[in-house]
């Protein structure tokens, strides 16, 4: 078993996303590779190519908050073959929650099995979120063999790979555990941007009131697999962290 990261590009908020700090602040967007005996499986796929050039499929409420910094090559399919490993030959594709810098390169992995909690794929079709930016099907919706969750999920069935719900920052939003040889480690996804947030028991200041008691509630979760089982947790969007991650992953 391996874990990998990959960085598909950076987004630069325009505003301070703690409550409290000031300036603008850039975050990875990664996706996770997991190399495991009966599959490679990819937990988010990062954003779509086209916003290497322009920022129109996302729309101007997104655009107004968030700035792709998103170079060629550094699309899903590139950083996977620069891997030596063909997109095709990814048999699953793990989406934490269908937002553009986590779904946006779903089509780069044409033979991968979607595999995302059901409340969040009913969310992704909801016209009228798709109306106001938060959803674009054509993120994510490009005819997939999909899996669809009612709750945690063992991939493989033999413990190493566990979807987890972590609702709040969507409906349907998910976590992954891995069982490394070196011991298990959480993928928290957007449940948790950065570990000073988790520390800090706050949430992103874009976060709309009605989902904080259930955002908070997950991040309990999180620190309790962390504080209490032993468990990594590796941060969605937390720069410190990812930038000391060996390129050559975890094992």
């Amino acid at each position: 078993m391996r874990l990998v990261p990959l960085e598909i590009g950076r987004v630069v908020t325009q505003n301070a996303v703690i409550d409290g700090s000031d300036g603008a602040t850039v975050f990875p967007v990664p996706s996770w590779l997991i190399e495991h005996p009966d599959g490679l499986v990819l937990f988010d796929a990062g954003m779509h190519i086209d916003l290497q050039t322009s920022v129109d499929r996302i729309g101007e409420a997104t655009a107004s908050r968030f700035t792709p910094d998103f170079n060629p090559g550094e699309e899903l399919g590139a950083r996977l073959t620069s891997r030596t490993i063909r997109p095709s030959d990814i048999t699953h594709l793990v989406l934490s929650h269908l937002h553009f810098d986590h779904a946006g390169g779903t089509q780069e992995v044409p033979d991968a099995r979607l595999v995302v909690q059901r409340a969040e794929w009913e969310s992704g079709q909801d016209q009228k979120m798709i109306d106001y930016g938060i959803y674009n099907p054509d993120d994510y919706d490009h005819g997939h063999d999909r899996h669809l969750l009612d709750g945690e999920h063992d991939l493989f069935g033999d413990g190493r790979v566990v979807c987890l719900p972590t609702p709040g920052h969507t409906k349907g939003h998910q976590s992954l555990r891995v069982e490394l040889d070196s011991g298990p480690v959480v993928l928290t996804g957007d449940c948790v941007y950065t570990e000073q947030l988790l520390d800090d028991d706050a949430v992103p200041v874009f976060t709309p009131e009605r989902a904080v008691p259930q955002q908070r509630e997950s991040m309990a979760y999180l620190r309790s697999l962390r504080d209490d089982h032993g468990c990594r947790l590796l941060y969605g969007h937390d720069e410190d962290q990812f930038r000391a991650l060996p390129a050559e992953g975890l094992t």
